[in-house]
């Protein structure tokens, strides 16, 4: 196999699938690209074209960071031990419960204009049942959702 394609100068790799792809740097060697008027540059690889803005990387970088300490704090307040490295669906553990934490594109709107609309009296917690019946054949499913702050009322395990 040493008669590989190229496609516009760089050689073109073949993955385990069979799909191609342009080859990638292992180590980039960044090198101002465009910085043109009140842009701010944009740095580009001698190796292999990839383009890298550094403002949104740096605030790729916060973001991250931000949601990381979000999570975190949200575990431990309910009394959980917030699991350290990339486990999957699994961010924190308790005594009583196991806990994933999400942020931002799931948070439902429409869920927390529904629960904070539910009229209660005294030490009444509104909770809001959603259910999902996909039909014949098919069982129907529930989810259950209560406010952070009331969920830590009543459980936290701390």
């Amino acid at each position: 196999m040493t008669d590989l394609p190229f496609h516009d100068g760089h050689e073109v790799t073949a993955t385990r699938s069979g799909a191609k792809g342009m080859k990638r740097c292992r180590r980039h060697e960044w090198a101002i690209a465009d910085g043109g008027g009140d842009l701010p540059p944009v740095y580009q690889c001698a190796r292999c074209d990839t383009l890298r803005n550094p403002v949104a990387s740096r605030r790729g970088r916060t973001n991250a960071t931000r949601g990381k300490a979000i999570q975190r704090k949200r575990i431990e307040w309910l009394g959980g031990k917030n699991l350290a490295g990339n486990n999957e669906n699994l961010d924190g553990i308790g005594t009583l419960f196991a806990y994933e934490s999400k942020s931002g594109g799931a948070f439902s709107e429409r869920y927390w204009r529904w629960i904070k609309g539910i009229p209660t009296r005294g030490d009444q917690v509104p909770v809001l049942i959603v259910t999902d019946a996909p039909g014949p054949g098919h069982r129907a499913r529930s989810i259950v959702v209560v406010s952070y702050d009331d969920w830590r009322d009543l459980h936290g395990e701390g």
